[in-house]
């Protein structure tokens, strides 16, 4: 197997149902790359690797959430999916976004009550319940806290969507 087989391998391994793709670490590990220029060897591999993968539809991106790199699929429809993956159930992309809020602020969790408070709703617990079994949050039941799982990294581009939301802010200041 040639490097190129082997990162195509760790970038589309599925860990686990909230999981995929590979560390920098892992991938240099496993490439057997010890130097003190592994960085930029890296840098250069992953764009070597997304410049040939282009024209077959397919893109390496980054899940800032866990640190893993991972392989996706057609820019066109993986930003249409991104852009609003709960098309025709808006309380869950309002408690998603509530939760994800609250996490935040929170370093990593955040206490029901408090995402209840910032949705603005008496019962947001089915919605929480519905974002658990699409694997994009945990409730632990019994401090009553809620912890995302790294599966919003891949599903949706939060690098996009807080510049968005830093630039509704800013156009409402104004």
């Amino acid at each position: 197997m040639n490097e190129m087989s082997i990162l195509m391998h760790l970038l589309s391994k599925k860990r686990s149902a909230y999981q995929i793709g590979a560390t920098e670490e892992e991938i240099l590990d496993i490439l057997n790359v010890k130097n003190k220029n592994k960085s930029i060897y890296f840098q250069n591999l992953i764009v070597g690797l997304s410049n040939y993968l282009i024209p077959l539809g397919l893109q390496i991106k980054f899940n800032s959430l866990n640190l893993h790199w991972y392989l996706s699929s057609d820019k066109e429809i993986t930003e249409l999916i991104s852009a609003n993956p709960f098309e025709g159930k808006p309380s869950l992309a309002a408690t998603l976004l509530c939760t994800l809020t609250s996490c935040l602020k929170n370093s990593g969790s955040a206490p029901i009550q408090e995402i209840r408070n910032l949705r603005n709703k008496k019962d947001i617990m089915s919605d929480l319940k519905e974002l658990e079994k699409e694997g994009y949050l945990i409730i632990d039941k019994t401090t009553y806290q809620i912890h995302l799982t790294p599966l919003i990294g891949y599903k949706l581009d939060l690098h996009k969507l807080l510049i968005n939301l830093s630039l509704k802010l800013k156009e409402s200041k104004i």
